[in-house]
């Protein structure tokens, strides 16, 4: 696959991820302002059981469909049939486990909206397997279809029922119409005629088994905080924790996921040739540390006055929080690319050791954080356990494509090197307007394109400085005057008129 192809369908899906999550922090924005703490936390329990439960059965038959060479109509069906009983499974053990999950956690409330989130699981997991297909053979319309239906419908119900009900029943329940309807999309822009049967069912799992088993314990691994604060701390903290995790994601998040995305296909096409798979690997790895790093710190720099303009007062105790979390999402921006390459050489087993150990280092980490220093423990812990797992994924690298340790981080020093300037001139310059008394909304417009600015600027003295040698740097700027070259030639294009 060509790194143009690559390139579009990463700026295909980072265009509806912009889109889509301008509308979700939009909508997060004036649910914060209707919603409580408490409300949030109560909808953050629900997710967490739910999110865990979802990880205990996933089969990734989506992933196993584009991992496979061949690929026959039975394998789609297999993979439609086993999506099926999943279903069957989270909506069926939700109902039945809601009445002791909500005594567990001490809340009444829980029993229903466990239910209606077991249902929400269950509707989420039926997509259209061709929906997968398309993505391997990089059409990435139908999927981006789907996240605009899903995500926008999700979030415009949430807030019409928040300005009606007032509870935590807007997010529950807006979340559900909305995977319906994605569900339902999936079947109508892919037709697809589903059949029942198994009879390429082991096929499939040949590939998703360990990859269900390292699915099982990154869920747990990144749920088990939650899952400890919902059972220890007030429901209100949960709340704040849930939001300032959901906030803090958001940067890193939308800057790496259409990327990483079109990597799976892409390395997929790559399997047998190492050489070739290292020097991808290195190059894209490289890009997205590239973009992805400076968004997720300079969003942790402005945490403080984007919470009070934002979400408010309230959520005030959010802000060291998003500062600690968002700094974890960053380191994890430098090893973005080992899954897709794991995915991609069907080292699923190799994920799976990987995610035992981040599991491994992670529950002691939270724990002991937890219970000897409480919420803001609970994250230093979690921010410890991220720069362990940081190293531990880079090894897991070094093991499928020979690349050291050493060298997967200096492929990102000038990205690093720019950062800290960045995140130094930003500081200076908010200490200097707090000085003056400057009010939130100001010291955004100030500091945003401050620290934009002297990252740039930065990070191209440093490519300048090395030679302007070959790698991310250069790469990215190709493809962006390449697309500059193709947006001129269409404007400059006569118009085709009928006779």
């Amino acid at each position: 696959m060509s790194k143009v192809g690559v390139a579009r369908g990463a700026a295909a899906l980072g265009a509806t991820r912009i889109a889509t999550n301008l509308a979700n922090l939009g909508a997060l924005v004036v649910l914060a302002r209707l919603l409580t703490p408490q409300d949030f936390g109560l909808v953050a329990i629900c997710t967490t059981v739910l999110g865990v439960l979802v990880a205990l059965t996933e089969l990734s038959v989506g992933s196993a469909l584009i991992q496979r060479d061949e690929v026959t109509p039975a394998h789609i069906d297999s993979a439609w049939t086993m999506s099926l009983l999943r279903a069957a499974l989270i909506a069926g053990g939700f109902a039945l486990a809601s009445e002791p999950l909500a005594r567990l956690y001490g809340d009444d409330r829980l029993a229903p909206l466990f239910v209606l989130s077991g249902i929400t699981g269950a509707l989420a997991g039926l997509t259209n397997p061709l929906v997968s297909l398309r993505m391997r053979a990089m059409n990435f319309r139908p999927m981006i279809m789907l996240q605009i239906v899903q995500k926008l419908s999700a979030l415009a119900i949430s807030v019409g029922l928040a300005l009606w009900l007032r509870n935590y029943w807007a997010i529950v329940v807006g979340s559900a119409i909305g995977g319906a309807l994605g569900t339902v999309l999936s079947y109508l822009v892919v037709p697809y005629r589903p059949r029942f049967t198994l009879s390429r069912s082991r096929d499939l799992l040949g590939f998703s088994s360990w990859l269900f088993l390292g699915q099982v314990m990154n869920v747990v691994n990144w749920r088990f905080d939650q899952l400890v604060i919902g059972l220890f701390l007030p429901t209100a903290q949960l709340g704040a924790y849930s939001m300032a995790d959901n906030v803090s994601a958001i940067p890193s998040r939308e800057a790496t996921t259409p990327l990483v995305q079109t990597l799976f296909p892409s390395f997929a096409r790559m399997q047998g040739d190492r050489a070739r798979l290292r020097t991808a690997y290195q190059t894209a790895q490289g890009a997205i540390g590239i973009v992805a790093l400076p968004i997720a710190v300079g969003f942790m720099l402005l945490a403080d006055p984007m919470v009070r303009v934002a979400l408010g007062q309230k959520w005030l105790i959010t802000v060291p929080l998003i500062q600690v979390i968002g700094f974890s999402y960053a380191l994890q921006t430098l090893v973005t690319g080992s899954r897709p390459l794991a995915m991609a050489e069907g080292a699923t087993r190799t994920l799976f050791v990987r995610d035992v150990w981040g599991l491994a280092l992670r529950v002691p980490c939270v724990t002991v954080g937890l219970m000897g220093w409480g919420l803001m423990g609970l994250v230093w812990g979690r921010l410890l356990s991220s720069v362990l797992g940081l190293f531990i994924t880079s090894a897991l690298v070094t093991k499928l494509t020979g690349l050291p340790i050493l060298d997967q981080m200096k492929a990102h020093r000038r990205t690093i090197l720019a950062v800290v300037v960045m995140a130094a001139a930003v500081l200076a310059a908010d200490h200097e307007l707090l000085q003056v008394g400057a009010m939130p909304i100001a010291r955004i417009a100030v500091l945003a394109p401050l620290g934009a600015l002297t990252y740039l600027g930065m990070l191209h003295l440093l490519w300048i400085g090395s030679g302007r040698s070959a790698g991310a740097e250069a790469e990215l700027l190709g493809l962006a005057r390449t697309a500059i070259a193709r947006f001129r030639k269409g404007r400059r294009a006569p118009a085709i008129t009928g006779a």
